[in-house]
């Protein structure tokens, strides 16, 4: 595999990041306290979390293209290394499930590692090394195509892996080599994902029969949605249907920009969709004013403000 294709793909993920640090990562079995193992503890730490995503390629394909949802948690740190399991799913679909170990070297920037892909029950089908450069808000991880390969005869492939991360966005990407002569046997594959956030809010709808303008409003308050394409039929005080379904995940407008956060708003029994509207993937607040539908949502370590409610 020759060196172009490297880096033709990582100038496909790495580019475009933005930066932010982000926080806190789940427990994790500890059974030994290594001071080697620091940075390493670090990078796994940065990559724990919920992420949801969709190709740069999906601002093509509209609102067809399904959402990407990932998760990331630290299973083990040991003097082994620190391992990591990764779950990755597309709509519906099957899981796709992959462990990665993050071992420290004699150089502080720079990681060792092994990537497995794993089968249904969690256990890994082939391994191969991953080499972990780090950053100061981040790291970016790849694997060789001369190291890194899975099956066999004719049916052997090479898998150029690479995962960038910069606190806030995670950036995958994978390219499937013919292992002898370096063409690729699989279109590449680029998702790029935003750490997902939860929000707190309220919904409104206003009731009216046909033909009128007026009518009482009914509330949701104190609504919990994460950023993670999960739709959330809101109720009301007396635990009644609002009839709409919110719906709140990144989204790329074009290939070209930057992903968007956006709000919808559906019709819970047609579907019909009401209203949208888009902000920064890192927006504090967001929400939609409509005649007839309102919604208010505020990040959840913010403090919530219901004098804002219809």
């Amino acid at each position: 595999m020759g060196s172009p294709n490297r880096r033709r793909l990582g100038t496909l993920i790495v580019s475009g990041l933005f930066v932010w640090l982000a926080g806190c990562a789940a427990p994790a079995e500890r059974n030994a306290e290594e001071p080697g193992l620091a940075t390493a503890e670090r990078v796994a730490r940065v990559l724990a979390g919920r992420y949801a995503g969709r190709s740069p390629d999906a601002a093509n394909e509209g609102d067809s293209a399904e959402l990407v949802r990932l998760d990331a948690r630290i299973e083990r740190i040991a003097a082994g290394g620190v391992e990591t399991f990764m779950s990755q799913r597309q709509g519906e679909g099957a899981a796709r499930d992959f462990a990665l170990v993050f071992r420290s070297t004699s150089v502080a920037t720079r990681l060792e590692g092994t990537f497995s892909p794993l089968d249904a029950q969690g256990r890994p089908v082939g391994s191969c090394p991953i080499e972990v450069i780090v950053r100061s808000d981040g790291f970016v991880a790849r694997t060789d195509a001369g190291t890194c390969r899975f099956g066999t005869g004719s049916e052997q492939v090479a898998l150029i892996k690479e995962i960038a991360h910069d606190g806030q966005t995670l950036v995958i990407g994978d390219r499937v080599v013919d292992p002898e002569t370096g063409e690729t046997r699989l279109a590449d594959r680029v998702i790029q994902f935003e750490r997902v956030r939860g929000y707190s809010g309220w919904a409104g709808v206003r009731d009216s029969d046909p033909g009128e303008s007026q009518g009482a409003w009914r509330v949701a308050n104190e609504i919990s949605i994460r950023s993670d394409g999960l739709g959330l039929d809101p109720e009301d005080a007396a635990g009644m249907p609002l009839g709409v379904t919110l719906d709140l995940a990144p989204y790329r407008v074009r290939e070209s920009e930057s992903p968007v956060l956006r709000l919808r708003v559906f019709d819970s029994a047609s579907g019909e969709l009401l209203g949208q509207a888009w902000a920064d993937p890192l927006a504090t607040r967001i929400g939609i004013a409509l005649p007839a539908v309102q919604v208010g949502l505020r990040l959840a370590a913010a403090r919530p403000d219901s004098a804002d409610n219809p």
